[in-house]
């Protein structure tokens, strides 16, 4: 498929794939040719963004904040969050509804780098990641891959989070009935700020990837004709709603707001 289907045509960056991994080189080339983008055996200054296969991890390395993303499930801030998340009475537990006597499946139709994902997953939550983009794919099927030889996170990724590479709008609407989740999730790319801080770094890369998210209002009704119980779009605090489509309730952090739309009684 084009790379141009997943990245904005206007402005689009340039990437490309480097793959000094020998055993990686059968996935990397079979992507390269996917998104009909160059492959290269050693780093690069001359594209914008740089999908780096190395020996420990999947990158995505962006060259003018010569900085990266990867998605680790082991280290950093996912294996602290959960260790010490603060359990069911986070804001996300409550907008999906997570309770006593109640776990509901969750489908996350913008997996992103898999961060809400995995919370929800560390809560018990059965959890399919739907993610378009070829390249957020590689990076999250990385951290999988990594995650499964690891003791702590293990058993939550097989046997709580389902990675499928699809568009999410067309995943949806090919659903079985009996399979449908409880709850669908959204994490639209968040409003470009104008007057305060720019976003960090791993944001700024993911805006430079993908296009900006022109369908966001779409995902959300095409949610609330799937979900069984509730659709819960993850916003900033002071971020208009989605399509000015006003939410049953909202459920709020320091920094991040919850709309939550109740499709069916629960």
């Amino acid at each position: 498929m084009p790379l141009g289907s997943y990245i904005c045509c206007m402005n689009t960056p340039s990437i490309c794939i480097v793959c000094s991994n020998i055993s990686k080189i059968e996935q990397a080339n079979t992507l390269a040719a996917q998104l009909g983008v160059p492959l290269f055996k050693e780093k690069r200054n001359d594209f914008d963004l740089q999908l780096r296969f190395d020996n420990d991890y999947v990158e995505l390395f962006d060259t003018a904040l010569n900085t990266g993303i990867h998605v680790n499930f082991v280290e950093g801030a996912l294996a602290h969050r959960q260790q010490f998340g603060g359990g069911r009475g986070q804001a996300i537990a409550r907008a999906v509804g997570l309770k006593q006597g109640n776990t509901p499946s969750v489908l996350d139709i913008t997996a992103g780098l898999a961060r809400d994902a995995y919370i929800l997953a560390c809560m018990g939550c059965k959890v399919t990641l739907v993610e378009q983009s070829p390249v957020l794919y590689s990076l999250i099927d990385d951290g999988i891959r990594r995650g499964l030889t690891d003791q702590a996170s293990v058993d939550v990724l097989k046997n709580f989070m389902d990675l499928v590479n699809a568009d999410s709008i067309l995943y949806m609407e090919h659903m079985d009935k009996e399979s449908r989740p409880d709850v669908i999730y959204i994490d639209p790319m968040y409003p470009e700020r104008k007057k305060s801080a720019l976003v960090k770094k791993d944001m700024q890369i993911l805006q430079h990837l993908l296009a900006k998210d022109e369908n966001a209002e779409l995902l959300l009704k095409t949610a609330l004709e799937y979900a069984t119980k509730r659709v819960v779009v993850k916003r900033p605090v002071h971020a208009e709603t989605v399509g000015g489509i006003k939410p049953s309730t909202s459920i709020s952090s320091k920094k991040t707001r919850y709309d939550v739309y109740i499709v069916n009684s629960e």
